[in-house]
């Protein structure tokens, strides 16, 4: 069933980016809003270069599966300028929507980038945002860049550069009713902001909207940055990247977080992940905490049910991973992970380099973009590493390392499986995938 739903997500963001049908309407700063309205399904709205200053409001507007409204930018050069009172981009009642190649400047109101709201008995589906830059959107700690607050599902946030918001990505509503269901988060950017580079809420039973997803299903998050830096607002710390748990029953009861590939990057007071609820967790990069680099609890009622973490690398953290609430079983395994410390210290069924001997097996450990390459000189392979094959045929690209290079064999440890040739330094840029 998993897998049966991960095809049927994919193809629909497939299908969502080949419109059989297309009209490009063109549109200035001058004329937006009015050529918004006559937008049909397949239509393109082609926005000139300059600086739009009258807010962006998309409701009650639909695309069709096959022939989604396209909201294009010449990248770099149509920014949507923030405004006192009102988000830059409001999303109500809405569907099968592209948003791309738009700069999003809030110019330091305290108002969202892009928010879906105002609705709630209807959901905003199906909306696939893509390659903006959002600045300036970072007034306190709860204003954010991509925002939902109302039933959501399909969505596909890629290849967004989200620089000094208040919270990067915030997705569901703090009191548990309004899900963020079966997204896929990858290829972004988000860095420096004062709380979350992103937050997935927790869900309460799920609503009844019109063509919410009731099957099982994943939010997939990766290949994105997540970095924050020292400064931090006033309500309070936080981890780079949270992640909390699903409705206790029914619809949704099992579903997980495939959470893959990423680089998660300094936090010197709070994880850099946190998590609750059935989540796998492989193959990412975990730099530069001084507490804890992956935190699994309980987080608003909702408790750890199964949680794998396995095949990623540590480098300069207090302590790798740390879960409470949760008994050792089949329901719990770490395992294949490589840590990187000063200190001697041992980790069953995952591997310890210590000192500078252990840095020395490795390309060049580093916290700089750029120079950091953490392929190891030699790969070890041993039983006690080995990764059950069930866990590897149920998680998502579970057969690629960090760098989506096949596996080959899954007794090693650490989030690159191939030994190093040539230097394969991490730069801070988008990273496209192979899909």
């Amino acid at each position: 069933m998993i897998q049966k739903t991960k095809i049927c997500l994919i193809l629909s963001f497939i299908f969502q980016g080949l419109p059989a049908y297309a009209r490009t309407v063109k549109a200035t700063p001058a004329n937006y809003l009015s050529q918004l309205k006559k937008l049909k399904p397949g239509d393109t709205l082609q926005l000139k270069k300059g600086n739009y200053t009258k807010g962006f409001r998309i409701r009650g507007i639909h695309g069709k599966k096959g022939k989604p409204i396209s909201i294009l930018g010449d990248s770099g050069k149509t920014i949507l300028l923030g405004r006192r009172g009102s988000n830059t981009m409001d999303l109500t009642d809405c569907s099968w929507i592209i948003i791309k190649n738009l700069t999003f400047d809030g110019q330091n109101f305290p108002v969202d980038a892009i928010k879906a709201g105002k609705d709630s008995s209807k959901g905003v589906h199906h909306i696939t945002i893509d390659s903006n830059l959002i600045i300036r959107h970072g007034a306190n700690q709860q204003i954010v860049g991509i925002s939902s607050k109302v039933p959501a599902w399909d969505w596909l946030i890629c290849n967004n550069i989200i620089l000094g918001a208040g919270t990067g990505i915030y997705l569901g509503n703090s009191d548990g009713n309004q899900p963020f269901i079966r997204g896929i988060i990858e290829n972004n950017i988000i860095k420096d902001p004062l709380g979350y580079c992103m937050q997935v809420k927790h869900q309460n039973s799920r609503p009844k909207v019109p063509g919410i997803p009731i099957e099982t299903a994943s939010t997939i998050i990766r290949y994105n940055f997540f970095i924050k830096s020292d400064k931090h607002g006033k309500d309070g710390l936080r981890p780079n990247l949270l992640v909390s748990g699903y409705p206790d029953s029914g619809p949704g009861a099992k579903d997980r977080y495939e959470i893959y590939g990423n680089i998660f990057s300094h936090n010197t007071r709070e994880s850099l992940f946190q998590g609750t609820g059935t989540i796998s967790l492989h193959d990412n990069i975990f730099l530069d905490a001084q507490e804890t680099a992956i935190r699994i609890m309980t987080h608003n009622r909702k408790k750890p049910l199964d949680i794998r973490i396995y095949h990623n690398t540590f480098f300069k953290v207090g302590t790798a991973v740390k879960i409470s609430g949760l008994n050792d079983g089949p329901n719990k395994m770490v395992k294949g992970n490589l840590l990187i410390v000063n200190k001697k210290i041992t980790w069953p069924g995952n591997m310890v380099f210590s000192g500078d001997k252990g840095i020395k097996k490795m390309s060049q450990p580093s916290l700089s973009f750029g120079e950091m390459d953490f392929q190891l000189k030699k790969v070890t392979r041993k039983k006690d590493y080995k990764i059950d094959k069930k866990i590897l045929d149920e998680d998502a690209d579970s057969k690629l390392d960090f760098w989506q290079q096949s596996k080959n064999s899954f007794d090693h440890c650490g989030a690159i499986s191939k030994a190093f040739k040539k230097a394969k330094p991490v730069d801070l840029v988008i990273r496209k995938t192979t899909k």
